[in-house]
């Protein structure tokens, strides 16, 4: 009967610990969710009340405050930790047994940490700027720590490794005050290329977008004749001017009952800035 008595007792002791660690467990991840929450609100209401400002780098502020971001949320779970009765030493101890793991994620980590703050030194883009990296091209959204999330035309939401940014080439698209717009494509009306250039010419020269001269010519190839079109254009209005320019052609062509054969080139180049 004693027996059956202190074995109850302990019983109860247990339970009593398994319920106040369970507690203590609860508080610590309440804790963390809430520092988390609240942490990333304030980031995010901070980020769009600085960027925009004159004076002020987009990419900075991002990166910054993806910054702050992590080392708050680091010291939060570090707290949680230790209100959850978590010893480090003994975190410590499991991450030496997977120690080559760890390794090689820190060294992940830290390569794409010092790639994003040579981006922010030397600030090859910023916060809305277009840019090409590899095979993809798109609005810069925001830098972190880690990463870059860039926005394609498709709207597709791309995020990729720092590491990868300064490891390449980066084409910012709109640092640029002016840009060439380079159009060419095949008609199979050879006689009335000389209508159809003077045309075009005039449509150029009246848009006031174009800035300087543009540039027409046309090439005798097996497919027909292939005519090419070269203008100056404000970076800003290049694809708007890009689009309704083909629009007018299409339209010129079908008064003039030719027949494009196929677009062979549409390019869109950096060029020199604006005279005043």
């Amino acid at each position: 009967m004693f027996g059956e008595l202190n074995l109850s007792e302990e019983m109860l002791k247990l339970l009593n610990q398994i319920a106040v660690k369970g507690a203590y467990i609860f508080v610590a991840i309440a804790f963390f969710i809430v520092i988390q929450r609240i942490t990333a609100s304030l980031i995010n209401s901070s980020k769009q009340k600085l960027e925009g400002r004159p004076g002020i780098s987009g990419i900075s502020v991002s990166f910054w405050l993806s910054f702050l971001y992590y080392v708050i949320v680091i010291v939060a779970f570090l707290g949680a930790l230790r209100i959850a009765g978590i010893s480090y030493t003994s975190i410590l101890a499991g991450v030496s047994i997977t120690g080559l793991i760890v390794g090689l994620a820190t060294q992940n980590i830290l390569s794409n940490l010092f790639a994003g703050m040579m981006i922010l030194a030397q600030k090859p883009f910023d916060i809305g700027d277009s840019v090409t990296v590899g095979n993809y091209t798109g609005t810069v959204k925001a830098i972190n720590v880690l990463t870059t999330t860039i926005e394609t035309l498709e709207r597709l939401e791309i995020t990729m490794p720092n590491k990868m940014l300064v490891d390449g080439a980066i084409v910012n698209n709109t640092k640029s005050p002016t840009r060439m717009w380079n159009f060419s494509f095949y008609v199979d009306c050879w006689e009335k290329y000389p209508d159809i250039k003077a045309h075009i010419v005039n449509l150029l020269k009246a848009d006031e977008r174009v800035l300087e001269d543009p540039i027409v010519f046309g090439e005798l190839t097996e497919k027909g004749v292939r005519i090419t079109m070269r203008a100056i254009v404000e970076t800003s209005q290049l694809v708007a001017m890009s689009r309704e320019t083909q629009d007018h052609i299409i339209d010129l062509l079908a008064e003039m009952g030719c027949k494009p054969l196929g677009v062979t080139e549409i390019t869109i180049q950096g060029g020199k800035p604006r005279s005043e």
